[in-house]
């Protein structure tokens, strides 16, 4: 997941972890922004996790005092996790944030998000972007696209989060083996909250500035959203299986009663049934919808088991 360069032992207050790919003109902006909203107020440290950029942004980084590490492979959830893995492992800190390093995210909203953790309120806080956001932060097909993915995850996960897909939060840093071993791309923002759920962590969203990003943007729109929405179904599958595995079903056999309507009511005027294909399919539909349900209760009983394992946060 990573390489450390050095074997260091720290502790701070408050450790940043933002991933970084050819970030050279976002990254200084970012890390002096950072600095001068934390002052003196918490211990902190930047750390850059970097998937091999062909630019200076490894070097400028560095000069500014973060500690960079690399990835071993590509993408964004893999970095974050990587991340994670060497604040908990190599520094140890109270409270991890991640935020990313093309400016769009303003740093002094972090201090508001660690308050609220401080303050017993929530163990992981998550910005909404849509509050407080640019005119020209965000495209219209990407701002309708982005809504689109938070309000299928909201019905699909559950999750009472209105933007499901920012990236700047807050988290105690004894959850970070949570979200562990996820996804390694752009659907792990889900993931997380996702996972969050379903350990009954306490999730608070708050308003965030969020403005136009420096440089050019890495992300595919259709790409991307479409393995998120992909992700969210299968978490869906694998945190909600009765409610999943139900809805196919049900649907299966609201289909399969549609088309044996009319095989039904041919046999009750003319005591024939001419309509073979549609009889054969509405009982398999109707065969596959049971079977699907009964799937779902099994798949239920054996998720409700696994989570007797309980997650304990407070050392006594």
């Amino acid at each position: 997941m990573l390489v450390i360069e050095e074997e260091l032992t720290y502790t701070y207050d408050i450790a940043i972890v933002i991933p970084t790919l050819n970030e050279e003109h976002g990254i200084a902006p970012t890390i002096s922004s950072i600095k001068e909203a934390l002052g003196a107020r918490y211990s902190y440290k930047i750390v850059v996790v970097d998937g091999l950029s062909g630019d200076r942004t490894v070097e400028i980084a560095k000069s500014m005092g973060a500690k960079v590490i690399r990835q071993r492979r590509r993408g964004y959830g893999d970095a974050l996790q990587a991340g994670f893995c060497f604040v908990d492992t190599r520094m140890k800190a109270s409270i991890m944030v991640m935020m990313d390093s093309d400016g769009t995210y303003e740093p002094k909203d972090i201090m508001n998000m660690v308050d609220v953790i401080n303050s017993g309120e929530a163990d992981f806080v998550i910005g909404n972007r849509f509050a407080k956001m640019e005119k020209k932060a965000m495209t219209t097909t990407n701002r309708i696209g982005n809504k689109m993915l938070s309000a299928v995850a909201r019905k699909l996960l559950n999750i009472k989060i209105s933007d499901t897909q920012c990236g700047i939060r807050a988290f105690r840093s004894d959850l970070a083996s949570i979200f562990y071993n996820t996804s390694l791309g752009m659907p792990f923002a889900t993931e997380m909250l996702a996972l969050s759920h379903q350990y009954h962590i306490k999730i608070k969203e708050i308003p965030v500035s969020y403005h136009e990003r420096i440089g050019a943007t890495k992300l595919n729109p259709f790409h991307d959203g479409t393995r998120i929405l992909g992700t969210t179904l299968r978490l869906m599958r694998d945190t909600r299986p009765l409610s999943f595995f139900c809805s196919i079903g049900a649907a299966m056999i609201l289909l399969g009663t549609f088309f044996g309507a009319g095989v039904l009511i041919e046999y009750l005027s003319t005591g024939t049934v001419t309509r073979i294909p549609s009889t054969i399919l509405s009982v398999l539909l109707v065969v596959l919808g049971v079977q699907s349900i009964s799937l779902g209760l099994i798949s239920d009983m054996i998720k409700n088991k696994n989570n007797d394992r309980r997650v304990f946060f407070n050392d006594y």
